[in-house]
C-alpha cells in the first residue's frame, strides 16, 4: 500500500502529539502522587519529631518536678514552665497530623489522655481537676513539708510507671510512624523511578520519531528536487521541441500554401483539358452514329461491330471526361452554404433519377436539416443512389435511406439488395480511375463517382464506408458534420 508524504507527516505528528500528551499525563500524575507522598512523608517527619519533642519536654517536667519535690527549690520549676505551655499544643498537632489514619489517631488521643493524666499526678491528689498551667501556683502553694521520704518514693514509683506508659506510646507512635515513613520513602523513590523511566521512553519515543519524520521530510525535498529538476529538463525539451515544431508548422504551411497554389492551378488545368476534350468526343460520337446509319457499314457485320465498339468506347471516355470535370468542379467551385432539408433533396434526386418500376426507393426515420453546401451533399447521394440502381439485377430491388446522430455528426446510410461487392475488392472501391469491382447492370460506368464522393465527404471531416455481402447487397455509410 503506497502512503503518501502527507499522510505519513501527520501521522508522524500525530503520534508525536499523542505522546506528548499522553507523557504530560502520566507525568501529571506522577507529580500529583509525588507531591502527595512527599506531604505524606513530611507529615510523618512531623508527628516523629513532634513525639521525640513531647517526649522530651515530659521528661523535662518530670525531672524539674521531681528536683522541685526533693529540694523545694523554685529554681527546678523553671524548667518544668518552659516545657508544660508547650504540651497541648504539640498533643493536638500529633492528633492532626494523624487525621488520615484512624488507628494511630485514637492512639494519639490515648496518649493525650495519659499525659493529662501525668501532669494531674504531679499536680496533687487533691487537684485532680487541674490543668497543666495551674501545676506550678499549686505546687508553690503546697506544703512541702508533708513530703517525707517514703512518700516521696511512693510518688516517684506512681509517677515512673505513669511516665513509662507514655514513654511506651510515645515509642509504639514512634515505631509505626518510622515504619510508615520507610514505606512511604519506598513508594516516593518508586514514583521518583517511574517517572524517570516514564520520561525516559517518552524522550527515547520522540526522539525517534523526531528522527523518522526529519527523514521522510528530507527524502520528500530530495524526491521533489529532483522532480523539479527534471520538471525543468522537460520543459526545456518542450520549449525546445515547441519552437522546432513552430518552424516545422511555418515550413508546413509555406509547403501547404504551395501545394494548394499548385493543387489549383492544376485542377484549373484539369478542367480546362477536360472541358476542351469533351467537345472532339461529343463530334467523334456524331460521326461513328452518322457512320452506323450506313449502308455500306450496316451491310457489313465486321464494320458494323467495330463501329458500335468504338462508339461505345467513345461514350465511356465521355463519361470519363465529364466525372472529371464534376471533380473539378467539387473541388474548385466555391458553393454557397444554407440550410439543406436532407428529406426533400432525398426525394427530389429519387424523382429526377426515374429508377424502373421494380425498383423501390424508400426514407427510413427522420432526417435532419443541414447547414451545408447542397451540391456537395446532394452530389454524395446521387452517385450512392445511383451505384445502388445500377449495380442490382433483382426482380424486386430496394434501396433504403436513413440517418442516426453519432456525436458531431449525423450518419447517414444507402442499403440495397444487389449484387453486392467481393471482400477483395472493398478497399479499392474508392480509388481513382479503378475499374468497377462488378459489371452495371443498366449501363457502364467508370468507378470515378465513389472517389469524388469520398473527397467531398473527408472535405466535410467525416468518412465513408460499406459493408457488403455478394449476392445478397450493399451498405454505404458516411458521416456529415451537423
Amino acid at each position: 500500500m503506497n502512503i503518501s508524504f502527507r499522510y505519513r507527516l501527520f501521522i508522524g505528528f500525530t503520534l508525536a502529539i499523542a505522546l506528548s500528551a499522553v507523557s504530560g499525563i502520566v507525568s501529571y500524575r506522577i507529580f500529583n502522587r509525588q507531591s502527595a507522598q512527599r506531604e505524606w512523608v513530611k507529615r510523618t517527619h512531623h508527628i516523629i519529631d513532634s513525639a521525640q519533642t513531647l517526649q522530651s519536654f515530659l521528661v523535662d517536667m518530670e525531672t524539674g518536678h521531681r528536683a522541685f519535690r526533693i529540694t523545694n527549690d523554685q529554681k527546678y520549676l523553671e524548667q518544668y514552665d518552659t516545657a508544660a505551655p508547650r504540651i497541648d499544643p504539640l498533643l493536638q498537632s500529633i492528633i492532626d497530623s494523624l487525621a488520615g489514619n484512624p488507628t494511630e489517631q485514637s492512639r494519639a488521643r490515648e496518649l493525650a489522655r495519659h499525659v493529662h493524666a501525668l501532669v494531674n499526678f504531679w499536680v496533687t491528689q487533691t487537684q485532680p481537676a487541674a490543668t497543666i498551667a495551674d501545676t506550678r501556683q499549686i505546687l508553690s502553694t503546697s506544703d512541702t513539708g508533708s513530703y517525707n521520704h517514703a512518700y516521696i518514693s511512693l510518688l516517684t514509683a506512681e509517677e515512673k510507671t505513669q511516665m513509662d506508659q507514655v514513654r511506651g506510646m510515645i515509642s509504639t507512635i514512634e515505631k509505626n510512624e518510622t515504619k510508615l515513613l520507610s514505606e512511604r520513602r519506598e513508594e516516593y523513590d518508586t514514583i521518583i523511578r517511574d517517572a524517570t523511566i516514564s520520561a525516559s521512553a517518552g524522550s527515547v519515543i520522540s526522539e525517534f520519531i523526531i528522527i523518522v519524520l526529519s527523514i521522510l521530510i528530507f527524502r520528500e525535498f530530495k524526491r521533489r528536487r529532483l522532480i523539479q529538476e527534471q520538471l525543468k529538463e522537460s520543459i526545456e525539451k518542450l520549449e525546445q521541441q515547441t519552437a522546432e515544431l513552430r518552424t516545422s508548422e511555418e515550413e508546413q504551411k509555406r509547403a501547404l500554401t504551395e501545394v494548394e497554389t499548385v493543387n489549383k492551378q492544376l485542377e484549373k488545368f484539369v478542367y480546362t483539358v477536360a472541358h476542351d476534350i469533351k467537345s472532339p468526343l461529343a463530334g467523334i460520337s456524331g460521326s461513328l452514329s452518322i457512320l452506323e446509319m450506313e449502308e455500306a457499314i450496316s451491310s457489313n457485320p465486321e464494320l458494323a461491330e467495330f463501329v458500335s465498339l468504338s462508339r461505345g468506347r467513345v461514350v465511356y471516355l465521355t463519361q470519363m471526361v465529364n466525372s472529371i470535370l464534376e471533380y473539378s468542379r467539387t473541388t474548385i467551385g466555391q458553393q454557397q452554404v444554407e440550410l439543406v432539408n436532407t428529406r426533400s433533396l432525398v426525394e427530389g434526386i429519387t424523382n429526377l433519377m426515374m429508377p424502373p418500376q421494380n425498383m423501390m426507393v424508400s426514407i427510413t426515420g427522420p432526417m435532419p436539416e443541414l447547414k451545408t453546401s447542397r451540391i456537395k451533399i446532394m452530389e454524395v447521394f446521387q452517385n450512392l443512389i445511383s451505384n445502388a440502381i445500377k449495380y442490382n439485377n433483382k426482380k424486386e430491388g430496394t434501396i433504403e435511406i436513413g440517418c442516426v446522430e453519432k456525436g458531431p455528426f449525423y450518419e447517414f446510410y444507402v442499403k440495397d439488395n444487389g449484387n453486392g461487392i467481393p471482400a477483395a475488392n472493398i478497399p479499392h472501391i474508392f480509388s481513382m480511375f479503378r475499374e468497377a469491382p462488378m459489371q452495371p447492370v443498366r449501363e457502364s460506368s467508370t468507378g470515378f463517382g465513389l472517389n469524388i464522393v469520398k473527397l467531398i465527404i473527408e472535405e466535410q471531416g467525416g468518412k465513408i464506408w460499406v459493408e457488403s455481402t455478394p449476392g445478397e447487397g450493399s451498405t454505404f455509410y458516411f458521416q456529415w458534420k451537423k
